[in-house]
């Protein structure tokens, strides 16, 4: 992603029913990287097309955290959040 400073790959797929699987890799020696996409890919993989792009940008400040991590490394994760609901919805059409 090129909005991550980390290389990541992300791959999201839209099925007929509108359910939304996310596929993530990220490098072992970037552990807050994966931990994002892990966070993400709990709390969305499997929910509908409508749900994910229902997330809020800022929910990662619901989750506290603002207070644990750098901005920097919160816009990455707001990037890839970004990245999926982009194509979640050109997979929607």
């Amino acid at each position: 992603m090129p909005e991550c400073q980390t290389p990541l790959f992300l791959a999201v797929e839209v099925g007929p029913d509108q359910t939304v699987h996310l596929f993530f890799e990220a490098p072992a020696e970037a552990p807050t990287t994966r931990g994002f996409a892990a966070i993400l890919h709990a709390g969305l993989d499997g929910l509908g097309a409508a749900e994910v792009l229902a997330t809020p940008a800022e929910f990662s400040s619901r989750l506290g955290l603002q207070d644990l991590v750098s901005p920097l490394r919160l816009r990455g994760m707001a990037a890839m959040l970004a990245r999926i609901k982009r194509q979640v919805r050109n997979q929607r059409g």
